[in-house]
């Protein structure tokens, strides 16, 4: 892997080349990778069983590794695959502070994403080097979230703009065991800085025994088989993810492929914050370039160096390589372009508290939009297509808990946003992301026995999947009240609140995320209670006071209630193709409202809820003719079409059709419908510039979130002029052209070849 602004990771330690050794035994090979995914469950096992932290148990919030000499990732289990992926920074980093000066017993701790941490501060890696006679083997590590690291705000996402210096306590690689010895003093510096110190250092000590453990494991492996017999047998793993990595980028086709993620909200200003994403994928090898991205903002939405490459780890892990296994061979043949001084890249002192949810986050959202295009026409792969899945909108709850202690805590549901549809089916509701592959929300009874709270519902939100030939996961929404406690002061932050997600081949965005605080309503519980009649949980909902974007100081009262909502899903095609007996399934389940069922979906349900066939395929066709008699793009956007002509030359090089996606390929003739055989340009142009037009505002008009008071964000429609099909659907800043999602390599070639020509004169 390459990273042109930040480090270059030689590929001598994967055995570069075209296979593996002659000698190589792939038994023995198994027994090892399965011998170290269990030592990983060990060591995860033992971060739950000797923490208890909610953070743990509740949502597994942590990752465990293994990892060659060199700080090279061999295996790992993760809540995210970013997570799994940071703990080689911390080794690679310890390599680089202590060089020679490592040795057997020590164990170090890191939490400063700029000094080799994790993905932001509150994710504390804990490494351990394995020694066998006197040699550096093999490391292992944990990285997880603690309860607490300090800093302005608790919880540790700060809200107001600040420099880093203000957000947390940030370590770099220090020695928590030096040659066998606790430093407990180093451990009492950390300590001293965090709100809830027995309860962080708990989590420490939970993170060090599982490491220890972990390295009493992988000592017994090189003790069995021997050093250097083992020592090849990774080499040899690394060498044949790295083939299959290849094989894999060269079974897709070649071609520069674009998507894009919005943020919301730096803490003072309610602005619009872009990743941009160009994937160009030439042969065996892909580089991932987020130039073009916003600069750093001066809140919450920065990450590190670490995050830009660990949204690239989970794109390759969930869509591209799933069944390859994880290791550092996956990277070797991507280049990774960061621009400094962005969301993804940010430099010291810009925050960075939040990179998790944010620039570590949203940058997978952006890969994953222009990769559906790549894999589209793969027989195999085009099957993982997928928008972005849930993000996390949270509150950090601060109080006196029912057992008379301070506490502070956060309940994961509006983190519960609905999956992606997919080509072959609808979204799971309340899922995390699909950076997230571990994790889970804990059970309510769980929250009620750890924090002082009682859920008085949690259900899936009708109308929050969005529309599409399969739908997109539905979110969870929940209602609670403080127990047991006068009040909970609260931090809010909101993600995807009014920056809707896009979506794939012709679906729509899923319905925006919400948290509101229902005011005084414990004693028409309770009435109600009494004459045991259920609660009227939505029209709570609905009364309650809205709360900003990003929030402090916030109180709910031990009257009040607490209404949270997740980000749902987005869909898969277009809407008006999906059968109308699963529209009336979905209304008759609770899952979509009568108005959803009829505009977005223009199905005609008789009395009861019925479908009728006959009129639903009338009404279709006559909602598809209006689509196709709409002004095309270029029409309805002159001023941005005059900055974005077609490219100068170039061809498409297709002898047989390269698939874009349910409606769209580029065939001889140039990028047409798949459905009706339209022509809409060659492929030296954009072709959402010839396809029918709408735009609208983001507000429930066009999609359900909120009205953007400053009209700073549109949700764009574009249909087959020919037959009126929504080929694609596109999040976009008033100024900006439409996404430019596919270009074959020498269009791009022949367009930057200008540009460079043209800066000359």
């Amino acid at each position: 892997m390459t990273i042109s602004t930040a480090r270059t990771t030689t590929e001598s330690s994967g055995s570069r080349g075209t296979g593996v050794s002659g000698d190589w035994d792939p038994v023995l090979s198994q027994i090892i990778y399965n011998y170290e995914l269990t030592l990983n469950r060990e060591m995860g096992r033992a971060v739950v069983n000797l923490s208890g932290s909610p953070l743990f148990v509740g949502a597994s919030d942590f990752a465990c590794g293994c990892l060659d000499a060199e700080g090279n990732i061999l295996t790992s289990i993760a809540w995210s695959l970013q997570m799994g992926y940071a703990v080689s920074n911390t080794v690679r980093a310890s390599l680089r502070r202590y060089g020679d000066d490592i040795h057997p017993g020590d164990m170090i701790f890191c939490n400063d994403p700029y000094g080799g941490g994790g993905l932001h501060s509150s994710d504390v890696v804990v490494v351990a080097p394995v020694f066998t006679d006197g040699e550096l083997s093999a490391w292992v590590g944990v990285s997880a979230h603690v309860t607490d690291v300090g800093g302005a705000v608790p919880g540790g996402f700060s809200v107001e703009p600040m420099e880093c210096f203000g957000e947390n306590i940030r370590f770099t690689p220090v020695k928590f065991y030096e040659r066998g010895e606790y430093r407990g003093d180093l451990v009492d510096a950390f300590l001293t800085n965090v709100r809830l110190p027995e309860r962080t250092g708990i989590d420490l000590k939970a993170l060090m025994g599982a490491t220890w453990i972990g390295r009493e494991r992988m000592e017994a492996l090189f003790a069995q088989h021997g050093a250097a017999r083992v020592r090849a047998v990774h080499a040899g793993q690394i060498q044949q993810s790295d083939n299959a990595m290849r094989e894999r980028l060269a079974a897709l086709p070649d071609g520069v492929y674009e998507g894009a993620a919005h943020m919301e909200h730096d803490g003072v200003e309610d602005r619009v914050y872009t990743i941009r994403m160009q994937v160009v994928k030439e042969g065996e090898r892909i580089t991932f370039d987020y130039t073009g991205t916003d600069s750093q903002a001066p809140g919450i939405l920065n990450s590190a160096e670490v995050g830009s490459t660990g949204n690239v780890v989970a794109a390759l892990a969930t869509v591209l390589a799933p069944d390859i296994p994880f290791n550092e061979g996956l990277m070797h043949p991507v280049t990774i372009e960061s621009p400094r001084g962005t969301l993804v890249n940010a430099i010291k002192p810009a925050p960075i508290s939040g990179a998790t949810i944010y620039g570590a986050w949203f940058g997978t959202d952006a890969i994953l939009e222009a990769l559906n295009y790549m894999i589209a026409g793969h027989e195999e792969h085009q099957q993982r297509r997928t928008g972005p899945w849930g993000s996390w909108t949270f509150a950090w709850l601060h109080c006196t808990n029912q057992y008379g202690e301070p506490w502070f805590f956060n309940v994961f549901t509006a983190g519960s946003g609905g999956a992606s549809a997919m080509p072959f089916r609808d979204g799971e509701p309340a899922m995390m992301g699909v950076q997230t592959v571990g994790s889970f929300t804990a059970n309510i009874e769980d929250y009620e026995l750890q924090s002082p709270v009682l859920f008085l519902q949690r259900a899936f939100a009708p109308d929050t999947g969005g529309a599409g030939r399969h739908r997109g996961g539905l979110a969870l929404e929940s209602l609670c009240v403080p127990w047991d406690t006068p009040k909970w002061d609260t931090v809010v932050f909101h993600n995807r609140l009014s920056t809707p997600s896009s979506a794939v081949s012709g679906g729509q965005s899923g319905a925006g995320s919400s948290l509101r605080f229902a005011r005084g309503i414990l004693g028409d519980v309770r009435d109600r209670w009494r004459r045991g009649e259920p609660l009227p949980v939505r029209a709570y909902a609905e009364r309650a006071e809205h709360t900003p974007t990003r929030a402090k100081g916030l109180v709910i009262h031990a009257d009040d209630g607490y209404y949270m909502r997740a980000t749902g899903g987005p869909g898969y095609g277009d809407p008006l193709d999906r059968p109308v007996e699963e529209v009336a399934e979905d209304l008759r389940r609770g899952f979509v409202s009568p108005a959803t069922a009829r505009d977005a979906y223009g199905a005609v349900l008789a009395p009861g809820g019925a479908p009728d066939t006959a009129a639903t395929v009338r009404r279709r066709m006559e909602l598809k003719r209006q689509r196709a008699a709409l002004p095309v793009t270029a029409e309805a956007l002159p001023a941005l079409r005059a900055q974005n002509p077609p490219a100068p030359g170039g061809s498409a090089d297709r002898e047989t059709p390269q698939v874009l996606g349910e409606y769209l390929e580029v065939a001889e003739n140039g990028v047409q419908c798949r459905t009706c055989g339209h022509v809409f340009c060659d492929a030296r142009d954009n072709w959402k510039w010839h396809a029918a037009f709408r735009q609208a505002e983001i507000g429930p008009g066009a999609i359900h979130s909120p009205i953007r008071e400053r009209a700073d964000l549109y949700y764009r429609q574009y249909f087959c002029p020919g037959c009126g099909v929504q080929a694609e659907t596109e999040v976009a800043l008033p100024d900006e052209p439409p996404r430019w999602n596919f270009r074959p390599l020498s269009v791009w070639r022949a367009q930057r070849e200008a540009e460079a020509a043209a800066s000359l004169t």
